[in-house]
């Protein structure tokens, strides 16, 4: 790689680095009641997809020494996360975008309910990751 490369696909980290911590789901102007908390999961999802995966693709194409630390620990939070087999709700809405009304929506349904354990009646829910994903592949998610 030559170093006219190298400074274009560091300016392209920085430009998707400085757009990925812009809140831009956050409005000042809607009051809570109000929120469309769909659009802030969708827009969340995005912000994982289009950015976080690109970027540590990029990153991945430096030599180390010139590697951004912050894609770093993104790429190490992603992989620590995919190296769990047991989640929470708290760590479905973290990782899916799932939030927790939607979770419990899903599971309460007749036809391909979202799949999950339970301890007792009333106990604290998990999920299996690879049944998550499994079942996020068949809901077209």
């Amino acid at each position: 790689m030559n170093k006219k490369e190298k400074v274009e696909i560091k300016s392209v980290i920085e430009h998707i680095l400085k757009f990925r911590t812009k809140k831009i789901w956050d409005n000042e102007n809607v009051k809570s009641s109000t929120y469309n908390w769909e659009e802030k999961d969708r827009l969340n999802t995005i912000t994982t997809e289009k950015y976080d995966k690109p970027l540590i693709k990029l990153n991945n194409l430096l030599k180390y020494e010139d590697k951004y630390k912050e894609v770093l620990d993104i790429e190490a939070e992603m992989r620590k996360i995919q190296a769990k087999k047991y989640i929470t709700t708290d760590e479905m809405v973290e990782i899916y975008n799932i939030s927790i009304s939607s979770q419990r929506d899903y599971r309460g349904r007749l036809n391909d309910p979202l799949p999950f354990n339970q301890k007792k009646f009333r106990g604290k829910i998990t999920y299996t990751v690879e049944e998550i994903e499994k079942w996020l592949k068949n809901q077209g998610k």
